[in-house]
This record gives structure tokens, sequence and C-alpha cells, in this order.
């Protein structure tokens, strides 16, 4: 597969002089790799650092792939690195997932310190494991702390490239949203699909999920085992209390049968060292507590549906497995649509007549009637300045009729406390596909967008 975006970090790289030090942060098959290979070509050197390998061993196989360089054969990293940044100034050396260092000799890293402030060699590392690349690279008590130039937290690729990858492939914008939907932005995942002679969603989700060999069932699990360690059991049960909608913290505790105070360090951990959760409150307070989201599509899906029904996989029920997961692809889809537009909106791939300040969702009460306990409004854009805000809803259906979404959505945004005699509203609907659209209704301004005006502003500027 071509290589894709990553504009800022190849600015970024290029704006480097000639001694200098990056350390690059990013989830396993995000595409930390082919970055740092693709912008330094034959002027990188790579050296892959495996878990499960002793030093020795790992050095020899460093020497045999690089046999053209007439690498000594050596008993430790201290002595091999040394050889290396004197004897290769004029390249970058790249010490790829440098965290796994720690499992097979700790000590390297106050080696690697020294021999830092010895040769200031052309030096990249990478690293997978969030939580420990933290420690290794931005804990004050680390040995090789400060000794990096720049830190690059390498993101998903964004969905507009995403449907660029998915249209070089054949695929439609509908196929872009439902794989961008499980697998974000991560463009290992892509790279499966090219390989593949035909292409059919279902299928795919199933074949790589739930039907024998499953690798990626086994390597998301394994993944996350690792960053969690020994206290991978609650981890992984506070995320499938938030992935089926348990969002509260008095939900999570009661789902994983802790007190709320156990958990706090666990939600915690979670958001700042792992960064696999956010804290979402509603865009306009009402003074309602915040509920808890996990960040990534990929494990959002993994824990909602496919550790969900594990039971069925583990005791070889693949058909009943997949039976589950094939009624709760479309509601997955669905969750996931709403927020593929807000990142659309925030990008300006979808856009307004006035300049929004705020955006993001909106949930409360209803206030003093029976029966109704509280609403939801998917996306709430809004400036204070000016006291325009707009609502929007999304659906993924085909033949939307907006006039209907329309009327119920008006009817919760009178609940919504904001300047509620001067501000000017207008609407918004976004579904996949509309029987009828309208540009107005009571009065207010409509916008529609489906599945093609989506394609046609993404096709506005396709620069990859």
């Amino acid at each position: 597969m071509k290589f894709y975006n990553r504009r800022e970090e190849i600015k970024l790289l290029g704006k480097l002089g000639r001694d200098f030090r990056i350390s690059i942060l990013g989830r396993r098959r995000i595409g930390k790799t082919r970055l740092v290979e693709y912008f330094y070509a034959d002027d990188c050197i790579t050296f892959f650092i495996p878990a499960e390998k002793a030093e020795k061993e790992i050095i020899n196989d460093w020497v045999k792939e690089y046999a053209s360089l007439h690498l000594p054969l050596l008993d430790n990293f201290r002595e091999f690195f040394d050889f290396v940044f004197f004897h290769y100034k004029n390249k970058v050396i790249f010490i790829d997932e440098i965290q796994n260092v720690l499992k097979v000799n700790k000590s390297f890293l106050f080696d690697l310190q020294r021999l830092i402030d010895k040769y200031k060699p052309k030096l990249v590392v990478s690293g997978s494991l969030i939580s420990t690349m933290k420690e290794i690279i931005e804990d004050n008590r680390s040995p090789i702390y400060g000794r990096f130039d720049y830190i690059i937290r390498l993101k998903e690729l964004d969905f507009k490239t995403v449907c660029n990858i998915c249209n070089d492939l054949g695929l439609t914008i509908e196929s872009a949203f439902m794989l961008y939907s499980i697998f974000g932005g991560i463009p290992k995942y892509y790279e499966l699909i090219e390989k593949l002679k035909e292409f059919k969603f279902e299928d795919f989700v199933l074949d790589f999920f739930i039907k024998y060999p499953r690798p990626l069932y086994d390597e998301i699990r394994t993944m996350l085992k690792e960053e969690f360690g020994g206290e991978h059991r609650t981890f992984f049960s506070i995320l499938s209390a938030i992935s089926r909608g348990n969002n509260k913290h008095s939900e999570i505790a009661g789902y994983v049968g802790r007190k709320q105070t156990e958990i706090t360090k666990y939600l915690s951990l979670l958001k700042e060292d792992f960064e696999l959760i956010l804290r979402e409150t509603p865009l306009i307070s009402s003074g309602k507590r915040g509920i808890y989201k996990i960040k990534n599509n990929i494990f959002l899906f993994w824990f909602n549906n496919i550790w969900r029904y594990n039971q069925y996989i583990e005791t070889g029920e693949e058909e009943k497995a997949s039976e589950m997961i094939r009624a709760s692809l479309n509601k997955h889809i669905s969750l996931t649509f709403e927020k593929i537009i807000h990142e659309l909106i925030i990008s300006r791939f979808i856009s307004f007549p006035f300049e929004f300040e705020k955006i993001g969702r909106q949930w409360g009460e209803f206030r003093g009637e029976k029966g109704k306990s509280s609403y939801e409004i998917d996306i709430v854009a809004l400036n204070e300045k000016t006291k325009e805000i707009l609502f929007g809803e999304c659906k993924w259906k085909d033949k939307v009729n907006a006039n209907s979404i329309l009327a119920g959505l008006i009817e919760k945004t009178k609940y919504v406390d904001w300047n509620l005699n001067e501000r000017k509203d207008s609407y918004a609907v976004f579904a996949k596909s509309f029987s009828k659209k309208v540009s107005e209704f009571s009065g207010k301004k409509v916008y529609c967008f489906d599945l093609k005006d989506i394609e046609k502003n993404l096709r506005g500027d396709r620069n990859t």
C-alpha cells in the first residue's frame, strides 16, 4: 500500500538539523515504523527489539539482517550501540519498540543515556505501550528523560484519509464509514483489504475476528493484556462496562462489583496513562456529571462485540458468535457514525454559514414531564458571541424522512437552557440517504447531508 498522509510529522522531520533525537509514541499497527523508514529511507538503520528473545540472540539477528554493514557479534546492547553510534554517525539509528528493553535488559536505559551524551547520535526510538513509553521518555526518574528533542504522538489517520484509501481500493463511501467504525484510522488493517481478492465487509470482520485462526481477536486481546499487566482483568471489566453503555462512575462500579472509590484509580489510569477512555460532559452544562467513553473505534468494537461473546469463540461455537456479531454490526456503525460526523465538522469538511466556537453532544432531563426522563441530541454547535446554535441528529439509515426527524429534534431543543429567547436556531440531519430532504422547518434553516454530500465535500481536497 502506498504511503498516506502524515503531512505534519513529515514537515517536522524535514525541519530537523544535523543532530537530533526523536521519540515516537503510538499504538501497534498505527504506522510508526513505516513513517520513519519512509522518510529516512536508505539513511535509516532499524533495530527492532522483540520482547521474547535474549539480548545476545537479538544482536545476532541484527548482525545477520545487516550483513553488508559488517556489524560485530557482541554480547550486550551497550557494546553493540557503542560501535554503531561511533561507526555510523551519518546514519539515522532507529530503535523500534524500545520499551521491550525492560524485559530484555533493563539496565540498557542507563547505558543508552551515557551513549547519547557521548555520541549525540541521530536517534529515533519508538514504542507501542503508551503508559510504558511515558515512563521511559517523559518521567524525570527515567535515565533517558530529557534526551529527546521531540516527542511525536502518532495518531490514527483521519476519516478523510481513510476515504482516500478506500477510494484507491475501489470501495464506496459507505464501505469507508463501515470500516472506519471498526478499524478507525489504523493503516495496517487497510493493508489487509488490499491483499484480498474479493472484499465483503461482513465476511472480512468475521474472518479476522471470529473464524479460526481469527488473527485480530488474539491481537487485540494480547495487545491490551500486555499494556495492562497483572491487573488486566479489572481493566477489561471496566472497558466492557463502558462499551455496553454503563458510562457513569456508579454504573461502572456496579457492573464490576467494586465500590466507586475502588475503581477511581483505574479510571484515571485508563484516561491519563493508557489514553483509552475520555470523560464527556454535556456541551451546555446543567450540573450533570460526565460519562466515560472508549476513544478508539477498534477497542469499542472489540469489547462490545467480540469480547462480549468470547465464550462462544473460546468453546469453538464460531457460528453462534458470528450470528451475534451480524446482529450487532449495524448498531455499532450507527454509534460511530455520529462520532465521524463530529470529526468532519471539526475538520471543516462539513460546514455551516456561522463559525462555531464549541461543538459536542447534549443531554439532560425533561423538566416537569411525567413519563419522560431524559433526552439526547447528537450534535450541538454554537457561537457564544452571535448566539447562533445548530442542533443535529445522525441516522445510519437509508431513505430517511427529514421532517419526521426534525419534529422530534425540535421538541428536544426546547429543554436546552441556552439563550432561550435570543438564540438563532438551525438544524442538521445526517443520514445514509433521504427519502425527503428539506431546507427549512418551522421557519428555521435546515441542512441535510447524505453520504453522497459528504463524499463531495471530502473530495474538495484530495491531497494525501
